[in-house]
């Protein structure tokens, strides 16, 4: 009498790995299993999309939007030894997009309406954090994303920020707001004198607390130089 024993075929142990899917770096699917016999074919299983999956070289190329997949990999016996598989997982995270940096927005101290931050960035998710980046001055509501502005104030940044799950990283904008002070040129004064005086009268000393810089013209009456 004469036995046959035909060996088991080994698939190898299942594995894991998670990228993001900003990933475009090619996934050698062998990698990710262990103790496999060469000579198995590899299939797409499971619900996963995108991506670019290569069953001949066992690869799988990650692109934007793909999902979660799983690969399996077969080993065939001979009868009558039964086929043997391993599975490998690629978890894939999205990478965050917090948005694009939108045109600085110009305002005047004085001014007290509040700025919505998210108007001043374009195309990002929502979860995001707030954050004051430089600037002074006003109230900064993270929560509600508003700025108030306020006398004193300085140009200022704010910065929105999405975590990301690793391996993915966080994605970040900037809403800038630029503050000009309002000038001021000062407090009216008045002075009488006389038709026959010719002393030359400076104007600057009939006004207060005027700031340097401005211009004068001359607005009503006639005569004099």
């Amino acid at each position: 009498m004469s036995i046959v024993v035909i060996a088991a075929p080994n698939a190898g142990v299942d594995g894991a790995t998670t990228i993001c899917d900003s990933s475009t770096t090619p996934i050698v699917l062998n990698t990710l299993i262990t103790g496999e016999q060469p000579g198995g074919v590899w299939t797409r299983t499971g619900s996963g999309t995108g991506g670019n999956f290569d069953p001949i070289a066992g690869t799988f190329t990650p692109a934007s939007g793909a999902t979660t997949s799983t690969f399996t990999y077969t080993v065939n016996g001979i009868a009558p030894c039964a086929n043997d598989t391993s599975i490998a997982t690629i978890n894939i995270n999205a990478q965050p997009f917090a948005g694009v940096d939108g045109l600085p927005k110009e305002v005047c101290d004085n001014d007290t309406t509040f700025i919505d931050l998210f108007s001043l960035i374009n195309g990002e998710q929502t979860g995001g954090t707030w954050v004051r980046s430089s600037g002074i001055g006003g109230i900064f509501d993270p929560i509600t994303a508003r700025y108030t502005p306020s006398p004193g104030a300085t140009n200022s940044t704010f910065t929105y920020t999405i975590t990301g799950a690793a391996p993915c990283v966080n994605s970040s904008s900037l809403a800038t707001i630029n503050i000009n002070p309002q000038p001021n040129a000062g407090v009216d004064g008045v002075v009488a004198v006389c038709d026959s005086s010719t002393t030359a009268i400076d104007l600057f000393s009939l006004i207060t607390t005027e700031q340097p810089g401005g211009v004068w013209t001359r607005t009503g009456g006639t005569g004099g130089f």
